[in-house]
């Protein structure tokens, strides 16, 4: 496992929670991968709409790795 990439997703994730506290109408959603079957949700249909898309993406790309 390596350091970097584990700091660079802390990073992400610091950076994301500061630019939602600074906004005053945040819609959140998000994605969670159990394996290569992604899981979607939102605080409205627009944010889980972008997370399904990104959803599908990351699990065509995984597919496609796993191809390999």
């Amino acid at each position: 496992m390596r350091m970097d990439y584990i700091i660079f997703g802390f990073g992400l994730i610091m950076i994301g929670l500061a630019m939602l506290s600074l906004s005053t109408h945040a819609n959140v959603g998000g994605i969670i991968l159990i394996g290569p079957i992604p899981i979607v949700f939102g605080s409205s249909p627009e944010s889980a709409s972008l997370a399904l898309i990104l959803g599908l993406f990351f699990f065509v790309m995984m597919f496609a790795l796993m191809r390999r």
